[in-house]
């Protein structure tokens, strides 16, 4: 704990932190130096079993169950996230499996934490944030599952895998394809060959040569993605063929065709005499499988279906998979899918069904006819992965992709300014970035020039820069002085800059007609004048702490400075100097300003985007530890 927060101050920080985090799905627990637990959130309780116990860290392994990803080798007290934490690690995703009288069947979780340390830079304490994990660890503990081991001795088979672009010239071949139409050359050597006759070639392979060229002529017209097509062929084998189109920002880009010889599977299938030999084959598979008879009536479900679903097998033997029955699919759907595997066609689709506590899940779902050595069908095969999970996920990605793009559209390359050339560029290091530069046109032949930078990076920064932008737009239209602005801009902030998060920001005041300006800087890394030999003629150094640190704080502008033909105006954020890594030459910044004076014969443009580009490179495995901005003004 912070030596200068009395006890009264930290019991009532206690409980706002309790207020905020009790809302919150993941688990969060704070503890100090000596092992008390300041901070332990209902997540936290409802994940462990146990809520905060009055035991000292060596005795937390014992207290709350905690075993090595072996599930049996109890974790080493110190190893522990938290305890870790406490002596200054920074812990990402650590998996720990959680046994205890509260959670007999155990969980897993995975925490990451952090010190917590005071204004002095002084370890007080530490917190870990816990996410329980059970879901995704069964499911990759039984990847390789019996349903796919079933596969393996049943299809028997290697995919052949063709890519062609959108002019059927070919971008990647394997050993496999060659191998299974007969094609005497290595892959490599096919590699930009031309396709479009590649059917015509190879059509007397199979039973049908004219229709097989029509429906490879079909699917490239249509586009469509099919899986799972069979073909036969003129000396007895059966091929199954997948035709997927590939598409980049809603442009075709070409379409991949992956064939497998399904011959000894068909045959295997062929030679399935009963309903037992199936179900115990698929008993233990993570996707969930149902048998009926004829009828449709249930007569086996396996234990991932009792899982997905919370129906037991008692629930459903004897009755028809309509206890499933969502009501989101109309009539016209399930005659479709009766129709097709009545008429001994497998059904494949995508199916909304509800579990037995009425909550909707989504399944990609495959029904198989089963049929006798007379051709008759006895049976009705069904299998259903839960794919809930992975549409949302893909929900998200789209949603964090249209976020970028909005933030991205809050940049403006360059302005137009009478005898100036003034541009901005930047690069964030993850999806979304906590940098900022902008250039706003105000009354009395003035242009507002911002740059800043939110500490951290990530949607959090990403959301306190789009405010931070507002609030520099809506102050710019109410005031001209620079140091009058950022106080107003601070004092909008500073509730939302809490629990040691702050921000960054230069503010510039450009007089175009009288070749002027003045500036304030709230924290950020220094602005430089430079000559047209690049020597430093002025430095916009800090004039006040960063916004976020005192809400009160006032800012003052800087006096008029002049500026002259073929000066230039550097602006950056951290992000660049932490880059330009010092190698016992010049320093970051030195190396920087040389970059910028080395190409002061391209645009405001081009130096910036260079600059940044270069940053980018510099940086150690090409991975930026921080978002990289630049903004550069030249007097013309």
């Amino acid at each position: 704990m912070p030596h200068n927060i009395d006890g009264a101050a930290h019991r009532a920080e206690t409980r706002l932190l309790k207020d905020i985090f009790s809302q919150i799905a993941e688990g969060v627990i704070v503890a100090d130096l000596d092992g008390r637990f300041l901070l332990f959130n209902a997540a936290a309780e409802k994940m462990l079993g146990l809520g905060a116990q009055d035991v000292t860290p060596d005795r937390w392994t014992e207290a709350y169950g905690c075993y090595l990803p072996d599930t049996v080798t109890p974790y080493p007290p110190a190893n522990l996230p938290l305890a870790r934490a406490l002596r200054g690690e920074e812990i990402t995703d650590d998996v720990i499996y959680i046994k205890n009288p509260r959670k007999p069947l155990g969980i897993w979780i995975s925490l990451s934490g952090k010190p917590l340390v005071d204004e002095n830079g002084s370890i007080w304490g530490g917190f870990v944030i816990i996410r329980d994990i059970s879901r995704q660890t069964e499911a990759e503990r039984k990847t390789y599952s019996v349903s796919q081991k079933l596969a393996a001795v049943i299809d028997n088979e290697t995919t052949a895998i063709l890519v062609e672009n959108e002019y059927r010239e070919i971008q990647s071949i394997n050993q496999a394809f060659c191998d299974l139409f007969e094609i005497p050359v290595e892959p490599h050597e096919l590699v930009g060959a031309d396709c479009s006759q590649s059917a015509e070639q190879s059509k007397y392979l199979f039973r049908d040569p004219d229709g097989f060229v029509e429906r490879i002529e079909s699917l490239l017209a249509s586009r469509t993605m099919i899986t799972n097509e069979k073909l036969y062929l003129t000396d007895g084998r059966i091929f199954e063929r997948d035709y997927i189109p590939l598409i980049e920002q809603n442009d075709y880009a070409g379409h991949v065709w992956q064939y497998r010889d399904i011959t000894a599977r068909e045959k295997a299938l062929q030679r399935i005499g009963t309903i037992e030999r199936l179900s115990s084959a698929l008993a233990q598979t993570a996707d969930s499988v149902v048998i009926t008879d004829r009828h449709g009536e249930v007569e086996y479900v396996n234990d991932a279906f009792e899982k997905t679903t919370g129906f037991s097998r008692d629930d459903v033997i004897g009755r028809t998979p309509r206890i499933l029955k969502s009501g989101k699919h109309d009539e016209e759907f399930y005659r479709r899918l009766w129709g097709t595997i009545v008429a001994g066609h497998p059904f494949r689709g995508t199916i909304i069904n509800r579990k037995k506590t009425g909550e909707f899940y989504t399944a990609e779902q495959t029904i198989t006819p089963i049929k006798d050595h007379s051709g008759e069908i006895t049976h009705y095969v069904s299998v259903l992965r839960d794919i809930t999970e992975l549409l949302q996920k893909k929900e998200q990605e789209i949603e964090m992709r249209v976020a970028r793009e909005v933030q991205q559209s809050f940049y403006k390359a360059r302005t137009d300014v009478p005898g100036f050339d003034i541009a901005g560029a930047t690069i964030p290091c993850t999806e979304m970035g906590g940098d900022y530069y902008d250039f706003i046109p105000m009354p009395d032949d003035t242009v507002c020039i911002a740059i800043g930078d939110v500490a951290g990076h990530g949607i959090s920064s990403a959301l306190i820069m789009a405010e931070m932008r507002a609030a520099v737009r809506s102050f710019t239209s109410v005031s001209r002085d620079a140091g009058e602005i950022m106080t107003s801009i601070n004092r909008a902030l500073q509730p939302d800059l809490c629990n040691g998060r702050f921000s960054t920001l230069i503010l510039i005041m450009l007089n175009f007609r009288e070749g002027t300006m003045t500036y304030a800087n709230a924290g950020h890394e220094f602005g430089y004048l430079l000559s047209d030999t690049g020597r430093i003629d002025y430095l916009l150094a800090s004039t006040g702490t960063p916004l976020g640190v005192f809400a009160d704080n006032v800012y003052i502008s800087s006096k008029p400075v002049s500026l002259r033909k073929g000066q230039m105006i550097l602006l950056m954020t951290d992000g660049i100097t932490e880059s330009w890594n010092s190698d016992g030459g010049q320093p970051e910044i030195g190396r920087a300003i040389s970059y910028v004076v080395s190409h002061r014969g391209e645009s405001a443009l081009g130096i910036s985007e260079g600059l940044c580009e270069s940053s980018k490179l510099l940086a150690d495995d090409n991975v930026m530890p921080d978002d990289i901005t630049a903004v550069v003004l030249k007097v013309l």
